[in-house]
């Protein structure tokens, strides 16, 4: 494994962390209700894409034949 994966890892779980609490940071500093808006979306879209690439996600939408082709 490269040395710099564990860290760049850790580095895209900070920022997911901070952008999902994007509602509580924004006002605090002044920005528009849009950015938090915004990244809340891109928090949720991350956390779903990731949670389907589970592979126990993957054989419940195999099961409801669901699954990707």
């Amino acid at each position: 494994m490269d040395k710099w994966t564990k860290p760049l890892r850790t580095v895209i779980q900070v920022l997911i962390a901070l952008t999902s609490a994007a509602p509580i940071l924004v006002p605090a500093l002044g920005l528009s209700a849009t950015v938090g808006a915004g990244a809340v979306v891109l928090t949720v879209s991350a956390a779903a894409s990731r949670l389907m690439q589970v592979p126990a996600v993957e054989e419940l939408l195999q099961k409801l034949n669901l699954q990707s082709r």
